[in-house]
């Protein structure tokens, strides 16, 4: 008898068909649990995260682990605290800041003091100060304060004082070309026309040893004032034209040398009409022509 047939087998039942969907659309329950079996279909480049999302049952628990390890991070200095940091995470941070940077504990001792090379006036100490209490508060490094100070500060400081006194001294020298130019309209020796302008200034009250004082007659027009009133006080015995009060012969010859001679200086704006001090130099040599005529009929020539 023939063997008989084995039975058919059983058909083998499908496996249930994969589940295709984006992994987030059936993490969250309604009640708010995780579904921890939608991370299998994280994609692949972030599929370690399954392990450390798994630890949370709840959306509020996952934003809370979430927002805990931002500040534990924060707090180790790996990434900015957030503006609303409470408190002690800033303290917490500044500690850390503090000791990484070696920032003393109060702004005074990073020590900051003028170099040598920056003039003790142009050295502001109180503004160093307030500096160093900044640095302080915002954690930066004695290290950095030097170099601050050698690189930036004292440089900048010596450029602008190095300016302040060629600024200065383009200032008194145009002052006293000024000044020049007018004591030789003038015809007054520079010598006695100095003399004459720190005898007045000390007439009227100058302290000439304080040197504010005796500074301000640097200035051209202070200086020509003062030169003025020792004229029209009498301090002085000589001056162009005045001479002629006692030698008429002294103002003719002042009159014609300004006519007649090209280097004097009262020549050029007098025989000029358009030059500016034209009409200062035709008074006075008109002046000087009125007293020699003066002082000729008076001696009845």
């Amino acid at each position: 008898m023939a063997d008989a047939a084995p039975p058919p087998e059983a058909p083998t039942a499908a496996p249930p068909p994969a589940n295709t969907s984006p992994w987030y659309s059936d993490w969250t329950k309604p009640d708010g649990t995780l579904n921890h079996a939608s991370l299998d279909r994280l994609p692949e480049d972030v599929r370690w995260v399954k392990e450390p999302f798994s630890k949370y049952k709840t959306a509020d628990d996952l934003a809370r682990g979430f927002a805990n390890l931002t500040t534990a991070v924060g707090k180790k200095g790996l990434i900015p605290l957030e503006a609303n940091a409470s408190k002690e995470a800033v303290a917490e941070r500044k500690a850390l800041l503090d000791g990484i940077s070696g920032v003393p504990k109060t702004g005074k001792e990073y020590g900051l003091t003028r170099p040598a090379d920056v003039p003790e006036s142009a050295w502001d100490g109180a503004y160093i100060e307030k500096v160093q209490d900044w640095a302080q508060k915002n954690s930066v490094g004695p290290g950095a304060m030097k170099e601050l100070l050698s690189g930036v500060v004292a440089p900048q400081i010596k450029g602008q004082t190095a300016k302040a006194e060629t600024d200065r001294s383009t200032f008194l020298r145009e002052e006293d070309e000024k000044f020049n130019t007018q004591i030789a309209l003038d015809a007054i020796p520079r010598e006695k026309a100095d003399a004459l302008a720190e005898r007045a200034a000390v007439a009227l009250g100058f302290n000439m040893e304080d040197p504010a004082q005796a500074g301000l007659l640097k200035y051209s027009a202070v200086k020509l004032a003062m030169l003025r009133h020792a004229i029209a006080t009498g301090e002085d015995s000589y001056v162009a034209g005045e001479g002629a009060k006692g030698e008429g012969g002294d103002a003719m010859a002042l009159a014609q040398d300004a006519v007649h001679n090209a280097a004097n200086p009262l020549n050029a704006p007098l025989m000029d009409p358009r030059h500016p001090q034209h009409k200062m130099a035709k008074e006075k040599v008109d002046q000087w022509f009125k007293l020699a005529a003066a002082k000729m009929q008076k001696a009845g020539r």
